[in-house]
């Protein structure tokens, strides 16, 4: 807007020189004519940009408003104990910011979970959501039809079934009352790292009660070797392992870490894409906790998880009322099932 408004004043100063000479108007020739009217047209082009900018000024201000004023309603109704909707509970875990000179960055994104390796579906009310648990397969020979209609026509069906999963976040009433803090915020933060921490846990269950599995015996109770790792990585069918992830819990981990492989060379590396996380034989390890025996997992075929849409938060000033705190209640629909459970193949 500045240089549009500096550009105009030295045009204006211009055709103040070829219209005017001592106090009165000059006569022009045909060339000067041509240049005055050049530089009124680009006078009145400056004009038309410099009001366009202002009517985008003006709508993005508008626009600005309105989101405030949005949030601030959904604050009132957190403080006054309504039941609102926090959407967008399960965001990505890389943010993006802008810095002074107007570029984008993104944060490096945190270690990665069973959940972000899970095929998520979105529940978006209380109805049971059916997920086709195989694809039909390749096409035959009519002559085989028969034979293949025998053995993999059926495809069977997971019933996602929403179930209520709640938590509480406490707050000081001291920061309630301080109309800078951004409870809405807060709710989000502490909610999605409960969210994620809750699906993890179920994920994980899952795939610890999984009895379809493939198992490997290990070579020696307790221990896990270079003979083992392998046995499992090939262990998985190939149209599952190429999409595949270790998972692996800590005790796991601490003894991948001290296996080299046949060229002297440690097999855990670095993945240096996310340089938060392992990898194992090209593939990505995943740190769990949860899990019991160390997997080798297609996730995406082997888990499905529903996860609901918006989660719904209210307070309640009596259950901490000793404490002078105030808690809101977060609850959200989950549930997690197994798909193809050939899928997972595990150290016995």
């Amino acid at each position: 807007m500045k240089a549009l408004i500096e550009r105009r004043a030295k045009l204006m100063a211009k055709l103040d020189e070829h219209l005017e000479q001592d106090g009165e108007v000059r006569e022009l020739d045909e060339g000067q004519l041509k240049e005055v009217d050049s530089m009124i047209a680009e006078v009145k082009e400056i004009d038309a940009q410099i009001e366009q900018s202002k009517e985008i000024r003006t709508l993005k201000n508008t626009k600005e408003t309105k989101e405030d004023k949005k949030d601030m309603e959904t604050r009132a109704m957190l403080l006054e104990g309504k039941e609102v909707e926090v959407r967008d509970m399960t965001k990505s875990n890389v943010k993006g910011e802008q810095v002074t000179n107007g570029a984008l960055v993104a944060d490096r994104a945190r270690e990665l979970g069973l959940k972000d390796y899970a095929r998520i579906e979105k529940f978006n009310g209380n109805s049971i959501i059916p997920v086709q648990k195989s694809k039909m397969g390749k096409l035959v020979k009519a002559p085989e039809l028969a034979e293949i209609a025998k053995k993999d026509i059926l495809v069977e069906q997971v019933d996602l079934r929403p179930e209520k999963y709640s938590l509480l976040t406490v707050v000081s009433e001291e920061l309630i009352n301080d109309s800078s803090y951004d409870v809405e915020g807060l709710i989000k933060e502490e909610g999605n790292q409960a969210i994620d921490e809750t699906v993890e846990g179920m994920i994980a269950d899952v795939l610890n009660k999984a009895t379809g599995a493939v198992t490997v015996e290990p070579k020696a109770e307790g221990v896990i070797s270079l003979e083992d790792v392998t046995n499992l990585y090939f262990a998985l069918n190939t149209k599952y392992r190429r999409n595949a992830i270790f998972v692996v819990n800590d005790k796991h981990l601490k003894s991948l870490a001290g296996l080299v492989g046949t060229d002297g060379h440690p097999i855990l590396v670095r993945d240096l894409v996310n340089g938060m996380q392992f990898k194992l034989m090209g593939r990505p390890v995943v740190l769990c906790e949860d899990i019991e025996n160390m997997m080798f997992v297609d996730m995406q075929k082997a888990v499905v998880t529903g996860i609901g849409t918006n989660a719904q938060v209210k307070r309640s000033d009596d259950a901490y009322f000793t404490t002078a705190g105030v808690a809101f209640r977060t609850t959200i629909a989950l549930d997690a099932k197994t798909c193809i459970e050939q899928a997972i193949a595990k150290i016995a």
